[in-house]
């Protein structure tokens, strides 16, 4: 049975004697979420002092265990922090574009987190602690452990703990499957794949998952010379997928394609025949659109047209759910078995999400970003967009006064049952961003950051600039008017299949509602020490609109 890897073995813990560490913020993690809020953070607050605290030895999160083929599922010019670009391809005046092929491989983005990490260090308000994890006491104390010496470190934060809450746990995060395995059988996780493919030793290959990584891993197979009657595929649940170069067509602009994004929205009655009008224009797809049923499952796994056509030339492919255990001669399910030698054959596990959550996001309904002297991170206010999404926050944190009930009601993303990766939770997060940027729009300053940030996928900055973006949004393309179609159509029940707005049926605030801060930066004491973020290499002003995100702030 499984491990987590990250359970170390315990070490003696000794409480360091000098003065604590001090900081403004202590932020937890160093993935996505965090990396991008503090990006945001020191570039609005110029006072700001924040400690980071992570488990790993250096920034990226998952990333910094990723395995060695694998690929952004977007295209990298809206990925990572709103300071920084991670795009290769860029316009004239040096901007990245958006190009679906320009997608930056995991070692990539594990060597732009360590820039990132470098420029919060040149700031000189960030300490960056790795090897570590942080504790707090039933009386609000913080520390801070070294899980290599075990020392103990005291912290005190002036103003909040930011944390983010999320459970993805990837194969090469824990030790060895989480079912029971004969020795005589040959388990790896995803990352070892490569290896034991140029090795010779296995003439048959059996892939356990059927997301991006179990995805990933047949074309890897496929790519290198294996046979598709050497693999065997097993598949718990049949999925939904993107498919990008369906989606975004060769020869038509951004927006053209975005417009057909809405355009089923207006004729289907039910969330299924919006994706089945999806899977008849080539934006979705699935394995077998003849003799499967439905998929009820969709978590956003984004692959080409060619990579489908790939996966379907796979003929053994196993649907008896979840894998319980690996003998010398069977495969075991909870639905059955299969007769498997494990003798010649490599079985590769491909498994995340082994609770059923949407890559380990899990929010109740009483689930709040903001609380007193708390941030939690991780609810996806935008779609699939963890770094905008953090960024957002951290506008919100850097702007707002200090009341959390006024910073909750800005924002809008899936909770409880509308929190799980089905094709209903699609939608709901597309109608959350659009009522985010609608409350956001209440506070005209507002827009001049969410239509600015390159995290921002439709940024006028990666296609083309501002008239090309007006021309989408109120020309023959109409994007502003089907998005706001859309949005009503949901607000009044047109969906038979969602009667409740995705459980975003609140209003959004009005105007006199929010409360900005006359002055950013903290006391006095904070302002003197106060250092100028990004990196003036890095620093360069955009002007620039959104697509979809704010279809309502624009009318």
């Amino acid at each position: 049975m499984c491990q987590v890897t990250e359970e170390t073995a315990p070490v003696t813990k000794v409480m360091h004697e000098s003065a604590p560490l001090e900081a403004d913020y202590l932020v937890i993690g160093m993935g996505t979420a965090g990396m991008s809020f503090v990006d945001t953070l020191l570039t609005l607050d110029a006072a700001a002092t924040v400690i980071m605290v992570d488990r790993n030895s250096r920034p990226g999160g998952h990333w910094t265990t990723a395995y060695p083929f694998v690929r952004l599922h977007q295209p990298s010019c809206n990925y990572g922090v709103n300071s920084l670009p991670l795009g290769k391809v860029r316009n004239s005046k040096g901007d990245e574009k958006f190009d679906i092929h320009d997608r930056a491989t995991g070692r990539e983005v594990a060597q732009y987190y360590e820039r990132v990490a470098d420029h919060f260090r040149q700031s000189g308000r960030v300490q960056l602690i790795f090897n570590s994890e942080h504790e707090e006491s039933d009386d609000g104390d913080h520390t801070i452990t070294n899980l290599s010496t075990g020392e103990v470190t005291a912290v005190s934060i002036g103003r909040k703990v930011v944390k983010i809450h999320t459970n993805l746990l990837v194969p090469s995060m824990r030790d060895g499957p989480p079912f029971d395995v004969h020795p005589a059988a040959k388990v790896v996780p995803v990352n070892d794949l490569p290896t034991q493919v140029k090795s010779g030793k296995y003439g048959k290959y059996v892939v356990i998952g059927a997301g991006k990584t179990g995805l990933d891993s047949i074309t890897h197979l496929l790519q290198n010379g294996v046979d598709q009657s050497k693999i065997t595929w097993v598949i718990s649940r049949d999925v939904w997928y993107f498919l990008r170069d369906g989606y975004i067509r060769e020869g038509k602009s951004y927006w053209q394609n975005a417009s057909r994004l809405f355009t089923p929205l207006g004729k289907a009655s039910t969330i299924k025949d919006a994706f089945l009008a999806y899977e008849k224009d080539g934006i979705m797809g699935r394995l077998d659109p003849i003799n499967r049923p439905f998929p009820e499952v969709f978590k956003g796994a984004t692959i080409d047209t060619s990579e489908l056509e790939g996966f379907r030339t796979v003929k053994n492919v196993v649907r008896m759910g979840r894998v319980t255990s690996i003998t010398n001669n069977s495969i075991n399910l909870e639905q059955g078995s299969i007769q498997l030698s494990a003798t010649d054959t490599l079985f590769v596990d491909c498994m995340a999400d082994l609770d059923g959550s949407f890559y380990g996001y899990d929010f109740d309904e009483k689930f709040q970003v903001f609380e007193p002297g708390r941030i939690n991170l991780g609810p996806l206010c935008t779609v699939f967009n963890p770094s905008f999404s953090s960024a957002i926050i951290a506008y919100i944190e850097t702007t707002f006064v200090e009341d959390d009930g006024m910073k909750n009601s800005l924002l809008y993303f899936p909770r409880g049952k509308h929190a799980t990766p089905t094709p209903s939770a699609f939608f709901g997060m597309l109608f959350a961003q659009m009522k985010t940027i609608e409350a956001l729009g209440k506070y005209p300053p507002a827009m001049k950051f969410v239509l600015n940030s390159r995290t921002n996928a439709d940024a006028p900055l990666h296609h083309g600039g501002t008239i090309k973006f007006l021309w989408g949004m109120f020309g023959p393309h109409q994007i502003a008017k089907k998005g706001n179609a859309f949005a009503k159509k949901v607000e009044k029940g047109g969906f038979a299949d969602v009667q409740d707005c995705f459980g975003h049926g609140r209003p959004v605030p009005e105007a006199d509602a929010l409360k900005a801060k006359k002055n950013k930066g903290g006391n006095n004491k904070s302002k003197k020490m106060a250092v100028s973020y990004p990196p003036k290499a890095e620093a360069k002003k955009r002007i620039g609109f959104n697509c979809c995100t704010t279809i309502n702030a624009v009318q």
